[in-house]
């Protein structure tokens, strides 16, 4: 059940890691930097929370 968690958060989270690089494209092209800080942070947050999910799912696969 807790793996099952785990993938449901990491598709969500890959969601909104398309969502934080398409802000981050429009960002750049329209020369916002205060946009583009907040899309360079969006991703950030993503990227993080991708690796700790991955890293919830490989404890729980070895303590399985």
């Amino acid at each position: 059940m807790k793996n099952i968690k785990s993938v449901i958060t990491f598709v969500s989270t890959a969601m909104a890691g398309r969502t934080a690089v398409a802000r981050l494209r429009q960002a750049r092209e329209d020369g916002d930097r205060l946009e583009l800080v907040d899309a360079l942070l969006n991703t950030i947050v993503v990227i993080t929370g991708t690796i700790i999910i991955i890293r919830r799912l490989r404890r729980g696969e070895d303590e399985a």
